[in-house]
């Protein structure tokens, strides 16, 4: 499997620029099979993010699914101390986004 690496070009990218005001840290994209198609951190990171979180989006559908057949999970957010994960199925793909919290908003949820 081979990723390509973050270059020039996706700093101009307005999708990278979108998330970038908003405190994204990382943005991955891939297929519904787990192959990253793109991302903007290292091929490294990207691997043992796509590794991890994965499978829990798929535990997550499975559990959606096993409540009721009929819904299908569409949209996960898991919030820690320092961060927050955003993955987003859609039909075709998988959006990843990785966001920081700002020191004022740390400070704030003390």
């Amino acid at each position: 499997m081979k990723l390509y690496s973050r270059d020039r070009s996706y700093d101009d990218d307005a999708f990278v620029k979108f998330f970038d005001r908003r405190g994204a840290r990382d943005i991955i994209i891939m297929d519904n099979h787990g192959v990253p198609l793109r991302s903007t951190s290292s091929q490294r990171r990207t691997i043992f993010l796509v590794g991890n979180l994965k499978p829990l989006l798929n535990m997550a559908r499975n559990v959606v699914r096993d409540l009721d057949p009929s819904n299908d999970i569409t949209f996960m957010r898991i919030r820690s101390n320092i961060g927050e994960v955003h993955m987003t199925l859609g039909t075709d793909f998988i959006l990843i986004v990785l966001q920081r919290f700002r020191k004022s908003q740390i400070k704030a949820a003390v």
